[in-house]
């Protein structure tokens, strides 16, 4: 287990938990390679990934615990979960846990949604899409986004991959920090456990993602889309081994480029069921809210297919 350091904090300007100041999550990425979880509840599913990860669950990117800093209540809740806590999700050796009274982490951090807990980890060196891949298993489908980058977004979409499962992310042109503080914070810590990784050319790893036996769908709505339901169930797709289904900006959509690389256009069936929109407008879901449909019917698409499967032995 890993070996860990207790030390009481009485003074905000301690220079040891300088990197807690404030919590800037710009000033942790570029001055220390890190990145900060909050509350409680995400610290905790912060360590259990750690551990997990340690124990031989696949996950990618690997990222490992720098420091923590509890109020004395939080510490005692977590204190099983960190006894257990294997060494290699660990920085450095002895893991420091800082213990502060709750006004004064409010006084560090700059507010109090931190409840009482909150925790430093090291950036991830590997984010390769050759790693997410290795990471998962081979029946896993994949979503990948274009240019979304709000941070609720990205961190809706990892709750959601964190809920149906059997997915990972791929985060492309441009999409935001799944290692942002609110991103992390509005996935409920699911960026932990749900396998993604980072590309700077989307369109040409897509087309190798297709060479290996991907099927790609569009999630767009446009004059050609068909609804989701129907795209599922078209040949081509049914056939593929793993789907992926891509996301994009709310404003700019997939890009054009990006959907000419595609099997197939899909789009969620809606209506204007009010007739309060003005001509020109349409029904529409955030990214967020668009993945969870999606997910649900990758879901529903997996389960099809290991019945069929079944069927035929």
């Amino acid at each position: 287990m890993a070996t860990l350091l207790k030390q009481r904090i009485d003074d905000r300007a301690d220079p040891r938990i300088a990197a807690f100041r404030d919590v800037r999550d710009a000033d942790l990425r570029g001055r220390d390679g890190l990145f900060c979880v909050e509350s409680p509840r995400i610290v905790h599913r912060f360590l259990h990934a750690l551990t997990a990860a340690a124990q031989g669950v696949p996950c990618a990117p690997r990222v490992h615990i720098d420091s923590l800093l509890l109020s004395p209540d939080t510490d005692a809740s977590l204190g099983s979960l960190l006894k257990a806590l294997p060494p290699a999700c660990a920085a450095r050796d002895p893991l420091t846990i800082f213990l502060a009274e709750e006004h004064l982490l409010s006084e560090l951090a700059g507010y109090r949604m931190h409840q009482g807990a909150l925790a430093l980890g090291v950036r991830p060196a590997d984010t390769k899409v050759t790693t997410l891949l290795q990471s998962l298993p081979a029946d896993s489908d994949l979503i990948a986004t274009c240019g979304v980058v709000h941070t609720d977004n990205i961190g809706g979409l990892f709750r959601s991959a964190g809920s149906f499962g059997g997915v990972g992310i791929l985060l492309g042109d441009g999409s935001s920090d799944p290692l942002h503080r609110k991103a992390i914070r509005v996935s409920s810590g699911r960026v932990f456990s749900v396998p993604w990784a980072e590309t700077a050319a989307l369109e040409s790893d897509l087309q190798s993602l297709q060479n290996m036996g991907f099927a790609l769908i569009a999630a767009e709505d446009t004059t050609c889309a068909v609804p989701i339901d129907e795209a599922l169930r078209l040949p081509k797709i049914q056939s593929a081994a793993r789907r992926i289904v891509v996301l994009g900006a709310e404003g700019s959509g997939v890009p054009a480029a990006v959907q000419s690389l595609c099997h197939v256009t899909a789009c969620i069936p809606m209506r204007d069921s009010s007739g309060l929109l003005h001509d020109g407008d349409r029904p529409s879901l955030n990214v967020a809210t668009a993945s969870a449909v999606f997910l649900h019917g990758l879901c529903g698409a997996r389960r099809h297919a290991g019945t069929r499967l079944r069927g035929r032995g």
